[in-house]
């Protein structure tokens, strides 16, 4: 009776552990990330005269959801895999949900930002705020926001969790973002003026104090890391070759 109470109390603790840390998660998106809440600096020394409207992304992500965490919960496992290509659909174990967004039109308008901020065209508006018919419109194909997470009890199954209350980590939490872009001009959008593909990916630690908030809150940056190299390559090419943003 009393080891059967001393496991029950073990178990207890550590699913007060990862309660406690999924009550101090901030959830909401967030756009440019914070800290330290700055938008790219990649400017263009010259303005385009031309105007884009930004579309909302294409979604073409994975629908899958799979929660394989809980096998640490037997001795001898060494890790568990929860992994979900749609994390702003998805409830934790506690039924939060994981993360305030929306992906098709938050990216969006986060390209908005960092267009504007980089001062390549004269104006730069997401497409159902666009006062007058634009030259040019960017559109582009959402593939993966897949959030991963794998956790470890260091195979000692519900004894596992006291370890997690000392410091030691949970596991570890991987961000994935991937995205096409494509700019054409208003009157034939089948032409592509400049394309641009990026994916980006963060690993990070979590544990009971430490990872869990970054885990949720990842996709601001990784949106911001994974535009950055598309944004220079469209200020590079804007610098270099502007004829091909005439508008005809």
């Amino acid at each position: 009776m009393k080891q059967t109470n001393c496991w029950s109390l073990m178990i207890l603790s550590g699913v007060m552990a990862l309660g406690v840390s999924a009550c101090t998660v901030t959830r909401t998106w967030q756009y440019p990330p914070n800290p330290p809440g700055t938008l790219l600096n990649a400017k263009s020394t010259k303005t385009i005269p031309a105007t884009v409207a930004v579309l909302p992304l294409r979604d073409l992500r994975g629908q899958s959801e799979e929660r394989g965490s809980w096998v640490v919960a037997f001795p001898l496992v060494p890790y568990g895999v929860s992994t979900f290509d749609r994390p702003e659909t998805t409830k934790d174990a506690w039924g939060h949900d994981l993360i305030h967004m929306d992906p098709s039109r938050d990216f969006a308008k986060a390209i908005v930002s960092e267009l504007q901020n980089a001062g390549i065209f004269s104006s730069v508006a997401l497409a159902d705020s666009a006062t007058a018919k634009p030259d040019f419109v960017l559109s582009g194909t959402l593939r993966s926001t897949n959030w991963r997470r794998s956790l470890t009890t260091y195979g000692l199954g519900p004894v596992g969790p006291f370890f997690w209350i000392l410091g030691a980590p949970m596991g570890n939490a991987t961000n994935t973002v991937a995205m096409d872009l494509q700019l054409s001009p208003a009157t034939d959008p089948t032409r592509a003026v400049w394309q641009f593909s990026m994916t980006f990916e963060d690993t990070h630690l979590i544990g009971v104090y430490y990872g869990m908030e970054e885990s949720v809150e990842n996709y601001s940056e990784a949106v911001q890391d994974a535009l950055k190299p598309a944004i220079a390559n469209l200020v590079k090419i804007a610098t270099e070759r502007p004829e091909i943003f005439q508008v005809k």
